[in-house]
């Protein structure tokens, strides 16, 4: 399961267990992301309403997500509210659960790879990743990108981990395709300046390899598929400027948005 580089976890913080024991007053949840540290879910913190019994409302085996509402290391107790959690900030933790899972997969193989156990491989660069990155999936999403390998070795990553981070995410890991769209108006008065606007698209349309629809007069969007979408805007941007300078040159004028 997905580790912590803390011990402890702190107050406010979303964690997420799993339900060993429930009685009528309590229900007990065991911290996989802090070594199945055990934490306290009283009934006045499972529901906004009143209830009567807590076993009417969780069941051992489910997985919850919980926020830490305090935290005694002296007495080794972890106090947990269900009540206080917005179901948004609930099912993003649980994405990010499910993310580091899958980081977590991934991590199994750069230790593999370097003969270390995975034990080894989160004290030697899994927590880094983490405390790096804000999560390790971010940083084997970011090795994939043009300049990833560059970045990692940036943030301090070491060189022998680096570089087989990015041979394992390439293996594993399918970077989905987007569209990035920036939205053209375009004006030309001469005699033939639908033309001069048609030409002048065509060359940016071969150059930056995008697809330009036409909506109506003076707008147009350019699109762009990409596996990088901040890459993509940025080329759109530099392709929508190259556009308008152009035209310009030409005698027309324009301007654009991102869309």
């Amino acid at each position: 399961m997905p580790k912590k580089s803390k011990e402890w976890p702190e107050k406010g913080e979303l964690v997420i267990g799993t339900v060993v024991r429930v009685n009528t007053f309590s229900a007990f949840v065991s911290l996989e992301e802090y070594g199945n540290k055990e934490g306290m879910i009283h009934i006045s913190e499972v529901a906004r309403k009143w209830i009567k019994d807590v076993k009417e409302h969780v069941k051992v085996g489910q997985k919850i997500v919980a926020l830490v509402f305090r935290v005694d290391k002296v007495k080794g107790h972890i106090t947990l509210s269900l009540k206080r959690i917005r179901r948004r900030d609930a099912e993003e933790k649980m994405k990010e659960y499910k993310r580091e899972q899958k980081a977590e997969k991934m991590l199994s193989q750069v230790a593999k790879e370097l003969k270390i156990n995975l034990d080894e491989a989160y004290e030697e660069i899994g927590f880094q990743l983490e405390e790096t990155f804000g999560e390790m999936f971010k940083a084997f999403q970011t090795v994939l990108m043009p300049d990833g390998y560059d970045i990692l070795i940036k943030k301090g990553i070491p060189e022998k981990f680096a570089k087989v981070i990015k041979s394992v995410a390439e293996k594993q890991m399918e970077v989905k395709e987007v569209a990035v769209k920036s939205l053209l108006e375009l004006k030309c008065f001469k005699p033939d300046g639908v033309d001069i606007i048609k030409n002048v698209l065509k060359d940016a349309k071969k150059k930056y390899n995008l697809d330009v629809k036409y909506i109506s007069a003076p707008r147009y969007s350019l699109i762009l598929k990409t596996k990088y979408p901040k890459l993509g805007e940025k080329k759109l941007k530099e392709a929508a400027e190259n556009i308008i300078e152009n035209l310009k040159n030409l005698g027309g004028e324009g301007s654009f948005k991102a869309g």
